[in-house]
This record gives structure tokens, C-alpha cells and sequence, in this order.
């Protein structure tokens, strides 16, 4: 994530903003003056479909300085009344996913109240753009929706998922890209990069000149610097928080294994000493029977035989008694 684009500085003089910040992105693409390239950007993802765009939340740069980690989605109907929501996403978490699934859903329960019909509930697009891979495959855009496997039967045409993965590569010229892998090179490109992409269509050109004047722009300039140091601050807080906890779960698991260590030695303990003292019970009891057939003058040869022991052994027990 980079806010600004310093290459070629002397021979362009001047800083562009980066698109891929969620909040140059939000800043680009709602302003009004920008509704025909929003209209091409969403187009290039969903085949030309869609006719008019109309936006549902535009930006309140007031409320985004003061809320530097809320959500940055682009809402916006279409003619037929269906739901786009945009996203720029910039980190990935483990439960990133199902909060997309969360998210789509949440849009398309909040168009109808408790007493309207199912009827009144029209298509939401949800589309997210990752700065990072996304899905383990080669495909910069990739389609989602409710579909039998077997069958290839569609639910409902009401669920549609796109995710575009920005840092796949894109291994062909210029001219052989369509509408959107030229976007996404115009997102992630340097700013001659950008100048190129312009020559291609009057589109492109116009979101040129576009991103130009917004970096211009000394307000957005620094809410889109502050959005990006408040995001690497959270960054930081969960690397942070993510090293603390790995610190205090090896402290504990140390201590859980010396204690379980202990708990072991003293089960093995109690059980060698168990093993030891029924040895050490039936060698008296042993003992105690040599004595008591030597009492009553009973042959060594037969002692030997009933105690299953050496006729040394045998001595020994009777020569220790005498001596003590």
C-alpha cells in the first residue's frame, strides 16, 4: 500500500495519488463529476450490462477524517434498482470471506422492511478489489454465485460475487488488454504508466486527468496520507498484538509442560514405588517362609524346593537372622 507515486518526479513534477488507498479510491469514483468512469470501471467487470449508476453514499470527508478505519465501500443502483457495492480492500484477515458473505447479505436484508414482500428484493452485486492474492488461482476476475455442482442449476441470480486480484500478473501488451485489466493496470501503475494507458481510450484519459487534479488537492492530499498512516498503525497494533500473544503462549505452554512434567514424574514415581514395595512385600514374605521351615527342622534341600530359591539364598536368610 502506497500512497503516493514518486517515480519520474523531475520530468513529471508532481505527486500522483495512489488508487489502490481505499480512500482515493472512494474520493475518485464519487465524485459526481466522475459518474461516466464509474459506469465504465463497473461495466468492464460485469459485460457492458448496466446503463446508469446512481450513487447512494457519496463521500463525507469530514466524517472519514475522524473515522479513519470505517469501511471505504462505493454503493451505488442501477436502473433496475439493483445493489453495487464496491470495496477496495487492502489487508486480508482469517475470517475475510465469510465477512464478505456477512456484508452481502446485511445489503440485501436492509431493502425491505418487516411488513414488504420478498418480491421487492432486487440483485446485489458485491465486488471487491484486493490488494493482495485473494484465491489461490491464476485468475484476475473471478465470479461467484449460488450454483448446483452437479447441475450447473443457478438459485437465485439475486447473489453475485466478484473479486478482482490486483497483484496477479498481467502478461500481455497494452493493446491485447481489455477494458478491465487496462483499469487495473491504470490503478497499480507508476504515473507514466498512467499517461499510457490515457492514449487508449478517452475514458482512460479522463481518469487521468481526474487522479491528477484530486492529488492536486490539498485536503484529500492529507485525509488520504492520515487514512493510510492510521491503517499501517492497525497494522502495527495487530502484528503487535499477534507477537505478544505468540510470547505469552510459549511462557504458558512452558509452564503447562513443566507442570504436566512434574504431575508425570510423580505418577511414574508413585507407581515405580508401588512396583518396588510389592517386591519388597513378597521378598519378607519370602523371607519369613525360609525361617519359619528352618524352625521346624525341615531339610535345606526341601526349603530350597518350596521357596524356589538357591540353597546359598536360603543360607543367607537363615545367617542374616543369626547375626542380628
Amino acid at each position: 500500500m502506497v500512497t503516493v507515486v514518486k517515480e519520474d518526479m523531475e520530468v513529471y513534477g508532481s505527486e500522483l495519488l495512489e488508487l489502490r488507498n481505499d480512500f482515493v479510491f472512494k474520493s475518485f469514483f464519487t465524485d459526481e463529476r466522475n459518474n461516466r468512469l464509474l459506469l465504465h470501471f463497473v461495466n468492464s467487470i460485469l459485460g457492458g450490462t448496466i446503463k446508469s449508476l446512481q450513487l447512494m453514499d457519496p463521500l463525507n470527508t469530514k466524517k472519514y477524517a475522524v473515522d479513519k478505519l470505517s469501511i471505504m465501500d462505493l454503493r451505488a443502483t442501477t436502473e433496475l434498482g439493483e445493489q453495487i457495492n464496491i470495496e477496495m480492500q487492502l489487508e486480508r484477515h482469517t475470517a475475510f470471506n465469510e465477512r464478505m458473505l456477512y456484508y452481502w447479505a446485511s445489503l440485501y436484508s436492509s431493502q425491505i422492511r418487516s411488513t414488504d414482500p420478498y418480491g421487492q428484493l432486487k440483485k446485489v452485486i458485491q465486488i471487491i478489489i484486493s490488494d493482495f492474492e485473494m484465491l489461490p488461482i491464476k485468475d484476475i476476475h473471478s465470479t461467484f454465485q449460488i450454483i448446483e455442482p452437479k447441475k450447473g442449476l443457478l438459485f437465485s441470480k439475486h447473489l453475485e460475487i466478484h473479486v478482482i486480484q490486483l497483484p496477479k500478473e498481467l502478461q500481455k501488451p497494452l493493446d491485447d488488454m481489455n477494458a478491465l485489466e487496462k483499469w487495473l493496470l491504470f490503478f497499480r501503475g507508476n504515473q507514466k504508466m498512467k499517461e499510457e494507458i490515457a492514449m487508449e481510450s478517452s475514458a482512460y484519459k479522463e481518469a487521468f486527468e481526474e487522479i491528477r487534479k484530486l492529488s492536486m488537492d490539498p485536503e484529500t492530499f492529507h485525509l488520504a496520507l492520515s487514512r493510510e498512516i492510521a491503517l499501517r498503525d492497525h497494522i502495527q497494533r495487530m502484528e503487535d498484538a499477534e507477537k505478544l500473544g505468540l510470547k505469552k503462549g510459549i511462557e504458558r505452554g512452558i509452564e503447562q509442560g513443566i507442570k504436566q512434567g512434574v504431575e508425570k514424574g510423580r505418577e511414574i514415581g508413585i507407581a515405580k514405588g508401588i512396583e518396588q514395595g510389592i517386591e519388597q512385600g513378597k521378598e519378607q514374605t519370602k523371607k519369613a517362609f525360609v525361617l519359619k521351615m528352618h524352625d521346624e527342622s525341615l531339610p535345606l534341600e526341601l526349603i530350597c524346593k518350596l521357596a524356589d530359591l538357591t540353597a546359598e539364598q536360603v543360607q543367607n536368610i537363615i545367617d542374616n537372622r543369626a547375626n542380628q
